[in-house]
């Protein structure tokens, strides 16, 4: 069984700095932080708070063993460490045995951190989370699992281990993001990741952004931060190739691999259409009590050991091909395998051929391979399968003996249905148990994020007149500096489409205030201030009534805004679509140093001329592929903006929202012919009109809502242009997403 007892005492914690141990005591501390930056090394005064909120201690006790697949169904022991302090902390947590008597050996105590999957305290070095970040303000919850483990020898049993958690790790910490942006707030199912240009595909990136070759965003490089938004899933077993992941109800797992007893493995792969075949399987007998143990079937042949002849055998029901003898015994872990070409059987044991023989069968078959019985799957053999790769051809002797011997190198050419792990997993779990560096399938993928770091900017055109420009934004690229956290530093306040120099908001701004710093209104909802905000990177997509942002969709138009608004905010409180301010944020965060402005000339976002998303390479708000796609061309879009006669509330006339609730922290409100500083509207005034000569037409009492962006195809698509517009259904509007 588990106790829990309270012990906070129990927590250890050291930073290790330059050789330097400095000794903590308590839960405030104040240090000198020698960093090394670019080979020059500055003192920086910092604070570490360190916060614990925990469950009682951890004890082991008379614990039974259990499958992995059982102690994951525990409650878990839950612990909280919050950082109240000014300095990141790097850390690794262990689990140590707070007693030295009688202790169960480490080797049997599995543990699960999260959704990481079980592993031994030994294996790990009573490692039970490594290389963990928890940022200025951050609260980090652990669910902690323990159990024994399913091999635990009876002489470890009665045997106790009480547990205290050692946190171990430094207070340096350098991101290789130097601009000082926020660093993205990851939310739910959301994952890091990076584009390999080698490969041409997204990947899982390293999320404390600390590793040059998996490295998730460099705002000075116009990487910006994306992330993609995992689909939901049930547990599955993952197939490598993704094409046969399987739904097993309440499998026997231990350490990754599968226990069969009672039931066999179906893993699929009906019609089975060619005429070669190479299977490879890792496994043991758990106990070798019948004649027969089989490893796989399907209705056209079935390939088993004899156990009274200690020969391998390769049966199509009515002849059998058998190797020469070799005796395997119980417990004991092999790599056996054959290949077979409709003629010839090859006899694999550990990646060396042990024999070859002669049949002559088809391998056609409607009927789906299973693991662990015969052909009518009337036996069914007692065994612990870690890994099963099928061919659909025959490997080569050499290649099987270099990748399958003692240890497995996975060939990837020509599988067809392939299992490392089978520990049913959500797409989510699945990826978290992956290394950094692994492919991102896009079918796994929901909706593709870019995050937009809180910033303030220098004003240029305040007062939104013609030929007011106190710098040329338009040529060298808006001045943009990114602010820390949520804090406001700019000197501009504004309110109710009305902007003042003091936060008082007593005098009114005028031409002189241009080259004053303004944070952007795009970061504050109500009275809450956003250290960034998620934009999706694609337009929107119907996917089977799902909405998506992925690239080469159709978009999603002839929808009215109001239908799109609503199933926008049914996936979850935090989405909306986007409103005005908000695309007026990525557009100046665009046109600037960390955008498409570079040597203090800007280029020109070439619009998408299709409706498919991101199909133009080059229609991105960085000029790269980290940038926000289709805000040039492709559809125009739907933003929650409206203007009305009453400042006090929206206008809902020309639109489909008189029974919808809408909260007030969705939309931007327009009246009396003013604008909101930030939107890029009429700030974004030239001798010539709007920049790039785009489209400027702003909303009024009759066409009250606004839509953004150019459309493909149109003279005069960009970024820039706006379109004032009713609630209507066409087939040149679509939307976007924002996540908060």
């Amino acid at each position: 069984m588990i106790k829990f007892i309270e012990a906070k005492k129990n927590y250890i914690m050291a930073l290790a700095i330059f050789f330097v141990i400095v000794s903590l005591s308590g839960t405030t501390y104040s240090l000198f932080i020698k960093s090394d930056t670019t080979n020059t090394f500055n003192y920086n005064t910092g604070i570490l708070d360190l916060q614990f909120t925990e469950d009682e201690q951890i004890t082991l006790e008379s614990a039974f063993p259990k499958y992995d697949s059982e102690g994951v169904k525990q409650t878990p022991y839950t612990l909280t460490i919050k950082n109240s302090g000014s300095l990141t902390y790097q850390f690794d947590l262990k689990m140590l045995s707070s007693d030295s008597d009688n202790v169960i050996d480490n080797k049997y105590i599995k543990v699960k951190v999260n959704d990481e999957l079980p592993h031994t305290l030994f294996a790990t070095n009573n490692v039970i989370a490594s290389n963990l970040i928890i940022y200025p303000g951050q609260e980090l919850t652990f669910k902690i699992y323990i159990w024994l483990d399913i091999d635990t020898p009876n002489n470890e049993l009665g045997k106790k281990f009480i547990a205290r958690v050692v946190s171990s790790g430094s207070a340096i910490y350098k991101t290789l993001d130097s601009s000082g942006a926020n660093r993205p707030d990851l939310k739910d199912n959301m994952l890091p990741i990076y584009y390999d240009e080698v490969s041409k595909s997204w990947k899982k990136a390293d999320s404390s952004n600390a590793n040059e070759t998996y490295r998730w965003y460099d705002y000075d490089k116009s990487m910006w931060a994306n992330t993609v938004v995992l689909n939901d899933s049930n547990k599955q077993i993952y197939d490598l190739t993704r094409n046969n992941n399987l739904t097993v109800d309440n499998p026997k797992i231990n350490n990754g691999n599968l226990i069969i007893d009672e039931n066999y493995l179906d893993i699929g792969l009906s019609n089975y259409n060619y005429d070669k075949i190479s299977t490879i399987l890792r496994l043991k007998v758990n106990k070798i009590t019948n004649d027969k143990i089989y490893f796989i079937s399907n209705n056209k042949f079935s390939y088993y050991y004899d156990n009274q002849t200690h020969k391998f055998i390769y049966t199509d029901g009515y002849t059998t091909s058998s190797s020469s003898e070799y005796t395997i015994s119980e417990n004991t872990w092999y790599i056996i395998g054959y290949t077979y070409d409709e003629s010839t059987v090859k006899f694999y044991v550990n990646g060396n051929l042990i024999s070859t023989a002669t049949i002559h069968s088809t391998l056609n078959d409607n009927n789906t391979f299973k693991v662990g019985t015969d052909m009518t799957n009337s036996q069914i053999s007692n065994l612990t399968v870690g890994d099963i790769y099928i061919y659909n051809t025959v490997l080569e002797e050499q290649s099987i003996n270099n990748n399958y011997k003692t240890s497995i190198n996975v060939i990837y050419d020509n599988l067809i249905a392939g299992y490392d792990e089978f520990t049913p997993m959500t797409i989510k779990e699945y990826y978290l148990s992956k290394p950094v560096g692994t492919k991102i399938n896009n079918e796994d993928v929901n909706s593709y994020f870019v995050w937009i770091p809180r910033f303030k900017y220098k004003l240029w055109n305040a007062t939104g007149e013609n030929n007011i420009d106190t710098y040329n934004a338009y040529q060298i690229g808006i001045d943009i500096v990114f602010e820390k956290d949520n804090e406001s530093s700019g000197v501009i306040y504004c309110e109710n489409l009305e902007c003042y120099s003091d936060e008082l908001k007593i005098t009114k701004i005028t031409q002189n205030d241009n080259g004053k710093y303004y944070t952007h209104p795009a970061f504050k909802n109500l009275d809450e201030e956003l250290s960034g905000i998620w934009v999706s990177k694609y337009e929107v997509s119907n996917n089977n009534q799902t909405i998506e942002s992925k690239p080469n969709n159709e978009v999603w138009t002839n929808n009215y805004l109001s239908s799109f608004y609503q199933s926008i905010k049914k996936i979850g409180n935090n989405y909306s679509m986007i409103k005005n301010t908000e695309w007026g944020a990525i557009t100046y965060l665009s046109h600037s140093k960390y955008g498409v402005c570079q040597n203090n000339n800007c280029q020109a976002i070439t619009p998408n001329t299709t409706y498919i998303s991101g199909n133009n390479l080059y229609d991105t708000t960085t000029g790269n592929i980290y940038g926000v796609y289709d805000m040039a061309g492709s559809a125009t879009e739907f933003t929650m903006s409206n203007y009305t006669d009453n400042p006090n509330e929206l206008s809902l006339t020309n639109s489909n929202f008189q029974n919808t609730p809408i909260s007030n922290n969705d939309y931007n409100l327009y009246y009396n012919n003013g604008f909101v500083l930030g939107d890029a509207t009429k700030e974004l005034s030239l001798e010539s009109g709007i920049w790039y000569n785009s489209t400027n037409n702003f909303i009024n009492s009759t066409n009250n809502w606004l839509a953004r962006g150019g459309i493909a195809k149109n003279e005069f698509a960009s970024i820039y242009s706006y379109n004032a517009t009713t609630d209507i259904i066409s087939e040149y509007i679509t939307t976007r997403m924002i996540i908060k």
